[in-house]
Order: C-alpha cells, then sequence, then structure tokens
C-alpha cells in the first residue's frame, strides 16, 4: 500500500515537469503570455518557431512514457499502472508547482500509450491522421479517436476497473479541452455551411 502511494506521488510530480516550463528558462521568456496562451508545444511552436514545438513535445511525451515504462519494468500490477497515467496526466494539466495551470496533457497521453501498448498507441495516431485529413481538424481528429481508442485498451485488458480507470485519463484530457473541442466543431461546420451556400 504504502509502496503504491510513494508511485502515485512521484506520477503526479513527474507530471509537474513541464516541457513548456523548462523551455521558458531556457529562453529566459515567458512565451504563455502569447499566443493561445497555453503552455504546450503548439503554442510554444507558434510563438517560438518549430524547434521549440519539438522542445515541449519531446519533453511531456517522454515523462508519461518514462512513468509507465519504468512501472512496467518494476512489474507493478497493470491497475497501478494506470492510476499512475492518471496521475502524470494530472500533474501536467494541474501541477502544484506552478500554481495548478498546466497544459493539455496531450503528448504525455501519447508518451503513456506509447509505453502501455504500441498496439494503442499507433492505432490512436492512425485514427487521429485519418479523421483529421477528412475534417481538416487536429483537434477533432484527437479526440475523435478517443473512443475507440477506450474500446481496443478494453480489448487488451479486459478488466471493467482497468476500464474505469483508462476512461478517468480520457475524460481529464478531454474536459481540460472543452473550449478547443466546441470551437473546432463549430469551425468544421460553419466552413461546411459556407461551401454548400456557395454551391
Amino acid at each position: 500500500m504504502i509502496t503504491t502511494i510513494i508511485y502515485a506521488i512521484v506520477a503526479y510530480f513527474i507530471g509537474n515537469v513541464m516541457g513548456g516550463k523548462l523551455l521558458e528558462k531556457i529562453y529566459k521568456e515567458e512565451f504563455t503570455n502569447k499566443g493561445s496562451g497555453n503552455v504546450g508545444a503548439r503554442n510554444a511552436g507558434r510563438v517560438l518557431g518549430p524547434r521549440s514545438f519539438l522542445f515541449v513535445l519531446a519533453v511531456d511525451f517522454f515523462k508519461g512514457f518514462f512513468v509507465v515504462i519504468l512501472l512496467k519494468i518494476l512489474d507493478v500490477d497493470p491497475k497501478i499502472i494506470y492510476i499512475c497515467i492518471v496521475l502524470v496526466l494530472l500533474g501536467h494539466i494541474k501541477p502544484i508547482i506552478f500554481k495548478f495551470k498546466g497544459g493539455k496533457g496531450v503528448a504525455t497521453f501519447f508518451g503513456c500509450l506509447a509505453a502501455l501498448s504500441l498496439n494503442l498507441f499507433l492505432i490512436l495516431i492512425l485514427c487521429t491522421l485519418v479523421i483529421a485529413i477528412i475534417v481538416k481538424s487536429l483537434t477533432i481528429g484527437f479526440y475523435s479517436s478517443l473512443p475507440f481508442v477506450t474500446y481496443i485498451n478494453y480489448v487488451e485488458n479486459p478488466s471493467f476497473i482497468i476500464l474505469g480507470i483508462f476512461l478517468l485519463a480520457v475524460l481529464l484530457i478531454s474536459v481540460v479541452a472543452v473550449k478547443d473541442i466546441e470551437e473546432s466543431f463549430n469551425k468544421y461546420f460553419s466552413t461546411r455551411k459556407i461551401k454548400k451556400s456557395v454551391r
């Protein structure tokens, strides 16, 4: 029990290691005051360029990957691994070190899946890209893929407890992005209306 609590606390604080905040230390400039105001990779790239995007993406991806792969190496119970996935995401989204002002957790979620299951990781990438190409929106592509990825995860791990924990992780990264999701869908449907009216 004590070991599980230690794993959970460590996972949360690893989530507090923000690629965007490290980047601000390097540049000695707060890019979160510009663009969308987010501390994530997309805003870093928008404000500071592609190298900054890749740096933040790599840091945020790797921390999710590191937590899961380390727990797998230690042969930790799968349920504990899933709980730690939720906590590393929570640490990224609501980092206590940065007064609970974090990112959306997308790169960290990808990192977790890459270490958890290569099948899940590749399916998420494929579904995201296919949908994104159709609707011309990565945001819609990613969040629309999550229900299918959740189903595949259940097929690979047929446990209602694991399903519940995974759903919590999906809910966590979805709730924090509600505004972005709404704006993306509004933009998509307004574009379709314009195209129909032109015809």
